[in-house]
């Protein structure tokens, strides 16, 4: 049962870090650590070895690998501060903040963006670039409907010809797609809704949340995120060998009726 109690561990630990719960984090690990000292009494006391922390396996996003020495001053919570404080301010359309953030706790993104841009080689719209050039882009596009919404159509401009002009021609689509709406006197309708939208906020702050935990060598998706969708592919497999089987059993059951006695 250790075994399985290490996985289930190192799963839950991963995912809290993953997202950011570090208040849950700190709660958890002191009740991990109350309960290691509990079985290692049991174990001095009544020599029944109940090993329930052992090493955690390693293939998990973060460097949780020894849960029974694990504290709070082994992991860095200035980085994970950083990506919830960073998650959240896209989130409320406050991309100025998220860039700024960006900025001090993740400089090298910063720098491979702004390098990538000054090269003027890389104007040729079919030029393969790296993922995290396009999600910063795309997170400058959503700067500018903020711009747009909150300063208004001068501003906007201004901002587009300094920060998205660098790479319109390489990401044509999407800044025509943002860039269009200085056409509408009125924002609020029918055919901006979607790039106006709150989902459109929360889908580009879940791509720079995983682009955040690439640079820093983790993945972007959790084992318990993993696990789930394996066991949901899994299960409509299973589901329809159910209905092929049954289809079959029903076809052979009337093919039997049909035999004249």
């Amino acid at each position: 049962m250790s075994e399985y109690n290490n996985e289930c561990r190192a799963i839950v630990m991963e995912y809290l870090l993953h997202y950011c719960y570090t208040d849950t984090v700190k709660i958890l690990l002191k009740e991990m650590q109350q309960l290691d000292s509990c079985t290692n009494l049991i174990q001095k006391e009544t020599g029944i070895h109940v090993d329930l922390v052992d090493i955690i396996d390693n293939t998990t996003s973060f460097d949780v690998s020894n849960l029974s020495s694990l504290e709070e001053n082994s992991i860095k919570w200035d980085y994970i501060k950083a990506r919830k404080d960073i998650y959240e301010s896209v989130r409320e359309g406050n991309i100025d903040k998220a860039f700024n953030l960006i900025e001090a706790h993740f400089p090298n993104l910063i720098r491979l963006y702004n390098t990538i841009n000054r090269i003027e080689s890389l104007s040729s719209p079919n030029k393969s670039l790296p993922k995290a050039h396009y999600i910063l882009y795309k997170l400058r596009c959503q700067q500018f409907i903020e711009t747009l919404r909150t300063l208004g159509d001068i501003a906007a401009i201004q901002f587009a010809q300094t920060h998205l002009r660098p790479c319109n021609k390489i990401y044509a689509d999407l800044t025509n797609s943002v860039t269009t709406l200085i056409a509408y006197a009125n924002l609020e309708n029918d055919k901006t809704r979607d790039l106006l939208s709150q989902e459109r906020r929360n889908l580009i702050a879940d791509e720079i949340n995983q682009v955040l935990l690439e640079s820093q060598n983790f993945s972007s998706q959790t084992t318990l995120e993993k696990l789930w969708r394996q066991k949901t592919v899994t299960q409509v497999e299973l589901d329809n060998q159910k209905r092929k089987e049954s289809s079959q059993e029903q076809k052979e059951t009337e093919n039997t009726e049909k035999v004249p006695m």
